[in-house]
């Protein structure tokens, strides 16, 4: 009678455990869309591909992509299906374009990560960075990251406690360009922030009242680039650990820019002393 209680206790534990690491698992895990979301993740190679689904209407030409590229070790992850099943996982207002592929997330990097990568450049010049605080929208951020790979930012950097998980809506808003860059997550932007300074950074904030415009701030070298949400703006005290305040000159009537517009105005300004 014990061993059939010691037994039936195991049992528990382990379902208990499967249970656990099923939903860390999924957690890891997300499904997208659209055919330059997976093609350029079949491309890159930073994910784990479990299934690729596509319709009859796009399925030669995934195969074709998968010739024409190299990828035929991904051909036997594909699977024939209709509009309805991509649907019933991606939900209806995605716009698939008749393909979807089951993934992992991409990785991200920690501060330490990040600050150790830096400090290895001894000498040489430092890379642009972007720091989204409190960028919650994920049609914003997917937007930000798209502009941020035309201009030759890769690393762009979140706060742990404000910022959206990866998901399907901002890879699909990034156009797939999310998997060309580096995403660091952080716990503390001002703290970040006063360590990037002693590497050598200017930590140049956007801001309506600003006195400077952003087309004087091209003249600063190793910049590292905060915007915040186009609501609330940037916090307090992210905002006055900022080196420096710069605006974007508009029109006076229009009362301010999309972070996402106002992202990708800057970033352009800043690729002009590339």
């Amino acid at each position: 009678m014990r061993n059939k209680k010691i037994n039936l206790m195991q049992k528990q534990q382990n379902r208990q455990a499967n249970n656990k690491k099923r939903s860390h698992n999924s957690e890891q895990e997300l499904w997208l869309c659209g055919k330059h979301p997976i093609f350029t993740i079949l491309q890159k190679k930073r994910r784990k591909i479990f299934e690729i689904l596509a319709t009859k209407n796009t399925i030669l030409e995934l195969e074709k992509f998968l010739q024409d590229n190299s990828l035929l070790s991904f051909k036997p992850l594909i699977k024939l299906v209709d509009n309805e099943k991509i649907e019933s996982l991606v939900g209806k207002n995605q716009i698939h374009q008749g393909i979807a592929a089951h993934c992992s997330r991409l990785p991200t990097k920690t501060q330490n990560e990040l600050l150790d990568e830096l400090q290895k450049l001894d000498g040489q010049q430092l890379p642009t960075l972007l720091l989204l605080d409190q960028i919650s929208d994920p049609h914003n951020v997917g937007a930000i990251i798209r502009s941020a790979s035309a201009f030759g930012v890769k690393k762009i950097i979140f706060c742990e406690h404000n910022s959206p998980k990866e998901n399907a809506t901002i890879v699909k808003a990034s156009a797939g360009t999310i998997d060309l860059v580096d995403l660091i997550i952080v716990t503390n932007f001002s703290n970040l922030m006063e360590k990037l300074k002693k590497i050598g950074y200017w930590c140049i904030g956007l801001a309506a009242e600003a006195k400077t415009s952003i087309t004087e701030i091209k003249d600063y070298k190793n910049i590292a680039l905060v915007i915040g949400s186009e609501g609330s703006g940037m916090r307090d005290l992210v905002k006055k650990n900022c080196d420096l305040l710069a605006k974007i000159e508009i029109n006076g009537e229009v009362e301010s820019l999309n972070a996402s517009v106002a992202a990708a105005i800057t970033l352009y300004e800043l690729q002009k002393k590339l």
